[in-house]
């Protein structure tokens, strides 16, 4: 009598458990979904200056280089424009003043233009790519009072 009440209890429990195998089904679909938006980024953190360091006046032309960093997402296209007048002016005197060039490549050949039409173009890869600038002061343009000179240059990425 033990068996049957045993066995009948486990015909319960696996007909019980089919059942809710057995009970009705319906299904839906959903989308994932993530839209990457076109990004740069510019920055002068760990970009370095350009220094022309310490020259005696109209000796030699001088050049010296710096870097920009710019971060952009992969595949996006580029361009830099460097804003300024290209003049170093006295920190003393306003009325004294040194021109100088920038380029976009060591042979000095490509100036850096300050707008759209002449700026450094280039395409991200995702990763931070490190921009070098050439720039160059011209000996014939160093015949000025001692003392230092300096200019600020606005770098704009457009993407």
């Amino acid at each position: 009598m033990k068996t049957s009440v045993l066995a009948l209890s486990v015909c319960a429990l696996v007909c019980s458990s089919s059942f809710s195998f057995a009970a009705n089904q319906d299904t839906t679909q959903f989308n994932i979904k993530i839209t990457i938006k076109e990004t740069c980024n510019i920055s002068s953190q760990e970009a370095s200056d350009i220094d022309f360091g310490s020259i005696n006046r109209s000796s030699s032309d001088v050049s010296a280089q710096g870097n920009l960093n710019v971060t952009c997402t992969s595949g996006t296209p580029y361009n830099i424009a460097l804003k300024s007048n290209r003049v170093m002016s006295n920190s003393l005197s306003s009325s004294s003043s040194i021109p100088y060039m920038l380029y976009q490549d060591s042979a000095q050949n490509v100036v850096w233009g300050t707008d759209s039409s002449s700026a450094y173009t280039n395409t991200g890869n995702g990763s931070t790519q490190q921009i070098g600038v050439w720039g160059k002061v011209f000996s014939q343009n160093t015949n000025v009072p001692a003392g230092s000179y300096a200019d600020t240059v606005t770098a704009v990425i457009s993407y």
